[in-house]
This record gives C-alpha cells, sequence and structure tokens, in this order.
C-alpha cells in the first residue's frame, strides 16, 4: 500500500505531537518528582510546652532562676519562696544567674505560671543540669525582659487539654515550605506549598515521615531548630515558641482533645502543583504556544479553518487586506 505525500505528513505530525506530549508529561513529573522534602516554620504563642534536646549545643544562661529540689517527704514549714514553689513539697534555693548546659536526648516541660513567672521542669535525662522531677523558675519580674533560649532538638507546642489544665497552646500559624526541581532550576529559593492556623487548645508537633505518603514512616519527631521568648505585648500573654524543622520528607502532627488520632499535614503533589509560580508560568506559556500552533496551522490551510480559536484571527486579516 501507498502512502500520499499529505498521509505520510499528517502522520508524521501524529507522531511528533504525541512526543511532545510525552515529554512534556514526564517533565511535569519529574518537577513534581523531586518535591518530596521540605520543612516547616511554626510561631506559636503558649502556656506550656515541652522540648527535647538533640547534640550538645543547648546551653541556657539564665539571668535570674530558683532552684527547687523536690523533697524526699512533704514537711508542714519550710523555707523557701513558696510563691516560686510550694515550700512543703520543694527547698528552694536562689534565685541566682545559671548556666544550665543541657545533655543529649533531655526532655523538660516549659509552663508560664499565672504569676507570669517561667517554670522548666526536668521529665527525663536531664541530670546532672536538673534532677528528674527537679525545676527552674525564673521569676516574672526577669522572665518578662528575658533574653531568648534557643532549641536544637524536637518540641511539642502546647500541653494536653484537661479540666483545669494551663499549660495550652493560645494561637499560631504554620507554613509549609518546599524546594522543588521546578524552582531551584531558576533561583535557590523554597516555596510555600501548604499554611494554616494554630487553634487554641491543639498540640502541634514536627514528625519525620516516609515514602508512599507516609507508609513507611520512620516514626520519630523531627529535629527542629527554634527559640522560646517572652511575650513583650502584656495584653497577649504567653511564651512566644518560633521553630525551622530539618529539610527532610516531615510533616506536622495535630492533637485535639477528645480524639484518639492524631491529624496529620502532609503537602502532596497536588499542593505542588497548585502553589508553584514556576509550573504555573510554564503551563501559560505552553497554553500559548498551543494557540501560536493552532494559527500557524489555520494560517497554512490544513483543514482547520473551521475552528472557533482562530476564526477571529483570519477575519482580522481580511479586513487588513
Amino acid at each position: 500500500m501507498t502512502m500520499t505525500g499529505g498521509g505520510a505528513k499528517n502522520t508524521l505530525g501524529t507522531v511528533m505531537s504525541a512526543l511532545a506530549v510525552i515529554a512534556i508529561g514526564l517533565f511535569c513529573i519529574s518537577l513534581v518528582w523531586g518535591s518530596w522534602t521540605r520543612t516547616f516554620l511554626v510561631e506559636a504563642r503558649s502556656f506550656g510546652a515541652t522540648l527535647t534536646f538533640r547534640g550538645n549545643a543547648n546551653a541556657w544562661e539564665l539571668e535570674q532562676a530558683a532552684l527547687c529540689r523536690e523533697r524526699a517527704a512533704p514537711v508542714l514549714v519550710a523555707d523557701g519562696d513558696a510563691a516560686l514553689c510550694p515550700a512543703a513539697a520543694f527547698s528552694v534555693t536562689g534565685p541566682d544567674p545559671r548556666t544550665i548546659a543541657w545533655p543529649d536526648k533531655a526532655e523538660v516541660r516549659l509552663r508560664l505560671q499565672p504569676d507570669n513567672s517561667l517554670m522548666i521542669e526536668g521529665i527525663s535525662g536531664t541530670e546532672p543540669a536538673l534532677a528528674e522531677g527537679d525545676r527552674l523558675v525564673v521569676p516574672a519580674e526577669t522572665w518578662r525582659r528575658h533574653g531568648a533560649l534557643v532549641v536544637n532538638g524536637s518540641i511539642t507546642f502546647g500541653g494536653g487539654i484537661a479540666p483545669g489544665a494551663n499549660d495550652y497552646l493560645v494561637s499560631g500559624r504554620w507554613e509549609a515550605r518546599q524546594e522543588s526541581l521546578a524552582s531551584s532550576m531558576f533561583r535557590p529559593t523554597m516555596e510555600i506549598v501548604k499554611q494554616g492556623e494554630l487553634s487554641r487548645g491543639a498540640s502541634a508537633e514536627i514528625w519525620r515521615g516516609g515514602w508512599l505518603w507516609g507508609l513507611f514512616a520512620e516514626g520519630r519527631p523531627a529535629t527542629v531548630y527554634g527559640h522560646v521568648t517572652p511575650s513583650f505585648d502584656s495584653d497577649t500573654p504567653g511564651m512566644v515558641l518560633s521553630a525551622l524543622s530539618e529539610t527532610s520528607r516531615v510533616e506536622m502532627h495535630l492533637r485535639y482533645y477528645g480524639l484518639e488520632a492524631f491529624a496529620v499535614i502532609r503537602p502532596d503533589a497536588l499542593d505542588t502543583i497548585m502553589t508553584s509560580p514556576v509550573l504555573l508560568a510554564a503551563a501559560a506559556v505552553l497554553g500559548v504556544l498551543a494557540l501560536i500552533l493552532d494559527v500557524g496551522k489555520s494560517l497554512r490551510g490544513d483543514g482547520s479553518a473551521g475552528r472557533p480559536t482562530v476564526t477571529w484571527f483570519r477575519r482580522w486579516l481580511s479586513r487588513r487586506e
């Protein structure tokens, strides 16, 4: 069977169009496929938080802090400042300037007390800096003007809600920032692919995720780099926590009162496509190129004259002539 010149031309055009579509599809997949790693930025105002330190670069300089050592047995009368710690359960020394070098894997709980003093309680692994159950209390007048306390480890923003709880999260916001192949080809920057607010009473923590939508998760909190500062606005109480997570396959876990399972915030490929200016610009350029090719075919008279997309252009040309 002999193929005419026009038939061969049409076949070649079809093959070239199919190859172009496949190439564009593979290109878009490669752009999204390179968008698995991300970082989370969290800024929150809270009355409480739990910190777990990692490494040996966590040293706090406390301007004034009282050391409250837990008594072996309660006493009815004891010396000490009952406003900082209950004198019946703790022996109080200070307040004095203190430098605390937190060991690796030490876990402490921060709580802003009703009198606006900051309580730091040792939970586990805090020896020799602080025995488990002992407390450091920064008086309110000192904490009000205190410097930043840096954290290299993991942070749980807010305590669990329960009747009478006073260490809950007040408010906050978060951003998921991602560096995809689409953006890194043109500039070294990270794009915000998802963002939201933290509601009062929630508890937030950033975790390491895994491939295939978290099915192979590593099961541990992600490393964050952050700081704790006092609130300088008397109308908005609470300590201010800000943290940026490691760049990895991370996700945010949110816990709410009354729910056993936590909510997972994990940006996906659709978030990347909808928020990437590079991908949106590429889609616009491809659309313009497709329109130009359509107009070119119409002007060559290859049977596309009846297409509505080029009718207006041909009429405009006829008027010009």
